[in-house]
């Protein structure tokens, strides 16, 4: 058998083939040569043109396996979009939402594609009969996120905040970015949570309870995906309004609010009294009462004329309704004359 050289070099003797275009060549650096030069990827062509005359049985085995792989990546896709666009909650997440709800705790969840979701770790444990959360930390004053993955609902939330800025039991690298959270401690500490389903500009939030388990701190919440809780310091707990105090504070305000506008009405009232006991004519008020402008009078001139251009407008649309209605009155009595 006569032995070929490499087409690279031609120089050694070829040892190995490329699968694509046949080419020849001698060892590693002639073959990415090769790939460089041909611009060749050296993957067989599986759908090459092959004569008859050539064709034999490991062209049809070739053929055979290039089917069953076409076959298997079509039903693949399928199978991912089907699982991709499949309607409704898998059951795993509704037993966890079932769960949350017998706790008292409305639990939503987004669909897949939000960022929230891929990053909710929150699961139920079937061995321990309870729901392990998934956390977001926020320390408002120093910016700063941190995330617990499964943590147990009946953990004291005093406990699961001490790695963070416990000045024994944390972590030294979390303590020295939470220098100011440390030297305070938890007496000068307070934990909120955003009110779901709310305005941006009636922004609320829950105060929880230190001494509290998880469960106990979301009994009656409003979840969504998992909780995030904001750490904040006292001086600073102004700035976060409590849900329930606001509502107290402006139902003050608002009682007030209306003892002010029944005092002003009563005012009004007994002004308007006194000026009719005086026998003063409506039609002259411009020309008694001293303290109106020249400007005050022509804007209520102004407003008259308005009032009067409304009148002709509805008087105006009035008319043309009528019309209308006799028109189509017309049109039904002569169907009804054809039909006969």
């Amino acid at each position: 058998m006569q032995e070929t050289r490499c087409e690279v070099c031609t120089e050694n003797i070829s040892k190995y083939r490329c699968p694509r275009c046949a080419v020849r060549t001698c060892s590693l650096p002639c073959v990415k040569a090769h790939k460089n030069n041909n611009e060749c990827n050296g993957l067989r062509d599986k759908t090459a043109y092959v004569t008859i005359k050539d064709f034999s049985e490991g062209n049809l085995l070739n053929d055979y396996r290039f089917l069953e792989e076409v076959d298997r990546k079509a039903d693949n896709v399928a199978r991912h979009i089907r699982r991709k666009h499949k309607p409704g909650t898998p059951h795993h997440l509704k037993f966890l939402m079932r769960m949350a709800r017998q706790r008292q705790t409305t639990l939503s969840l987004l669909p897949y594609v939000f960022t929230k979701r891929k990053q909710n770790s929150t699961m139920f444990s079937t061995r321990d009969k309870e729901i392990l959360w998934h956390i977001e930390w926020i320390f408002a004053q120093n910016n700063i996120k941190y995330y617990d993955k499964r943590v147990s609902e009946n953990m004291v939330l005093r406990n699961i905040l001490e790695k963070y800025i416990d000045p024994e039991m944390g972590d030294p690298v979390k303590k020295q970015r939470l220098k100011n959270y440390v030297s305070a401690g938890f007496k000068n500490i307070q934990i909120f949570m955003k009110v779901e389903k709310r305005s941006a500009k009636s922004v609320r939030y829950h105060r929880l309870n230190l001494q509290q388990s998880m469960k106990e701190n979301l009994c009656g919440k409003y979840l969504v995906e998992y909780p995030t809780l904001y750490v904040i310091l006292s001086d600073y707990c102004q700035e976060f309004p409590v849900q329930g105090e606001v509502q107290t504070e402006t139902s003050g305000v608002s009682s007030s609010d209306s003892e002010t506008d029944s005092s002003s009405s009563d005012e009004d009232s007994s002004s308007e009294s006194d000026n009719s006991s005086g026998g003063e004519d409506s039609n002259n008020k411009h020309q008694i009462s001293p303290e109106w402008s020249e400007g005050d009078i022509v804007t209520e001139n102004k407003l008259q004329v308005c009032k009067q251009d409304e009148n002709v407008q509805e008087k105006k649309l009035v008319n043309y309704v009528n019309e209308e209605r006799l028109e189509g009155d017309k049109m039904d009595t002569m169907s009804n004359e054809n039909k006969n």
